[in-house]
């Protein structure tokens, strides 16, 4: 029963120190795919704007001319 406990004792004790708040977080690979898809979103909107501007200034144009 004494082993148990201390065992028990241990196991909390290297569960605490892995709970450093002041440690660095872990650099993995899924934010460099997270970045890639960022980007590529990032890329898509641009993209978007360019098309909702264009099609304004044809409108515009179109309705000049019809005027």
């Amino acid at each position: 029963m004494n082993n148990l406990f201390k065992a028990a004792v241990a196991s909390l004790l290297l569960f605490l120190a892995a709970c450093n708040e002041n440690a660095e977080p872990i650099k993995t690979a899924e934010k460099e795919v997270f970045k890639t898809q960022t980007e590529a979103l990032e890329k898509a909107k641009q993209v978007e704007q360019v098309l909702i501007d264009g099609a304004e200034k044809q409108r515009e144009n179109i309705n000049a001319q019809t005027q």
